[in-house]
């Protein structure tokens, strides 16, 4: 009788402890259930918030598109900014909504708010008009700039002679060691800008006797130099070629070539621009004279070269009346100025070379620059005014948050 008590007291026990066991074993499952159900939910809900916000970029990104499309046919008018109203994103259940506040003054602001199964995200961009000339580079080498011994960048506003404390910037997309190059006796008087990939210390060689009146900033990563399409002029005029000639604004066209014999004289009045598909060559004592109340547009695809004395004389004075832009590749540019330069160059497949310590005002961005001994580069802040009919005028994002 005893033992018989005893297996059943045993077996009491054990049946106990085997339903405490299944008790634990299906509160830890309704645990780990609770817990991924939990973090499904979480997931689903970061998921939702995520889809909202790609929403709400993709309408901020789609204006932007929009707007730059239109500028670049020329039918972008002032307040021309697209608005939506829970306008579907491809490929997903969510929508946004857009409106925009501000004008081309003073820069648009573009609210947009992504939807997703009731989870909203907005965000605003402010977008102004902008080109990389009005960026305040005086000097900008895709590649590389030089700026040899006793040289100063520094600038100036020809809309406003009495605004005398204008700053500067030079900069470079290379990461190679050296790509600036700043000699002895170089004054900077402005702030430096390099790749973000790049290491200040071994992209910009200082020398111990130069002066760099600023500091060093990277590049936002979007930064490019975009190409520039020439005027879609259909026949060529043929050359121009000879000593003294003289171009008005119904000489504008597509050229072969341009050469001005020695001691010749292009002479610009009006309006004018200018296709050139080949050479540009300016022998000893040359000049290209834009007059007073004239203004070049110049495009070219081939190369410039300017011999001794040789060069572009704006006698306006004022760089945006002289605009240079490369439209080919490889290309080079070689100017030896007897007198200041007023101009604006933008070739980003070119290597230029400026001699014989000229001065030059405006800005100059380029593949590979070299400003020869005792020059001085002077970046005109007029330049940074920019309008829709510009050539390198593009919508551009400045600052982007999360409301």
């Amino acid at each position: 009788m005893r033992i018989r008590k005893k297996i059943r007291q045993r077996k009491g026990a054990v049946l106990a402890l085997m339903v405490m066991v299944v008790l634990l074993l299906s509160m830890t499952s309704l645990a780990l259930i609770r817990v991924g159900t939990e973090a499904r939910v979480r997931t689903v809900k970061s998921d939702l918030q995520t889809t909202a916000r790609l929403a709400a970029d993709a309408g901020v990104e789609r204006v932007l598109y929009l707007m730059n499309n239109d500028l670049a046919a020329g039918t972008w008018t002032a307040g021309d900014v697209p608005t939506y109203t829970s306008q579907p994103l491809p490929g997903t259940n969510a929508d946004y909504s857009v409106s925009f506040s501000g004008d081309l003054a003073s820069d648009y602001q573009i609210t947009s708010t992504g939807h997703s199964n009731g989870h909203t995200r907005t965000v605003r961009a402010t977008i102004e008009l902008t080109s990389p000339i009005a960026k305040d580079f005086a000097v900008f080498g895709k590649n590389a700039v030089d700026m040899k011994s006793g040289s100063t960048v520094d600038g100036f506003n020809s809309g406003d002679p009495s605004d005398t404390e204008v700053p500067a910037k030079i900069g470079t997309l290379s990461t190679n060691n050296g790509a600036i190059n700043i000699n002895n006796n170089v004054i900077i008087n402005g702030n430096i800008f390099i790749n973000p990939d790049g290491d200040p210390d071994s992209i910009v060689d200082a020398h111990s006797d130069s002066t760099i009146n600023g500091d060093y900033f990277f590049l936002p990563s979007y930064y490019s130099l975009p190409p520039v399409s020439p005027p879609d002029y259909t026949a060529t005029q043929g050359s121009i070629a000879g000593n003294n000639i003289t171009l008005n604004t119904s000489d504008s066209g597509k050229y072969n070539d341009i050469s001005i014999d020695n001691n010749g004289t292009l002479k610009i009045n009006g309006d004018v621009t200018l296709y050139v598909t080949g050479d540009i060559e300016l022998k000893n004592n040359a000049e290209v004279e834009v007059n007073n109340n004239a203004a070049l547009t110049l495009y070219f695809d081939g190369d410039i070269e300017a011999k001794n004395s040789s060069g572009f004389n704006n006698k306006t004075q004022v760089p945006a009346n002289l605009f240079i832009y490369g439209t080919g590749t490889n290309q080079q540019i070689n100017l030896k100025n007897s007198s200041d330069l007023y101009g604006v160059i933008y070739a980003p497949n070119a290597e230029m070379i400026v001699h014989n310590s000229v001065d030059a005002y405006g800005s100059f961005i380029v593949e590979d620059f070299e400003l020869k001994n005792s020059g001085e580069i002077y970046y005109d802040k007029a330049l940074q005014q920019v309008s829709e009919e510009d050539e390198l005028a593009r919508f551009t994002v400045t600052r982007w948050e999360e409301l």
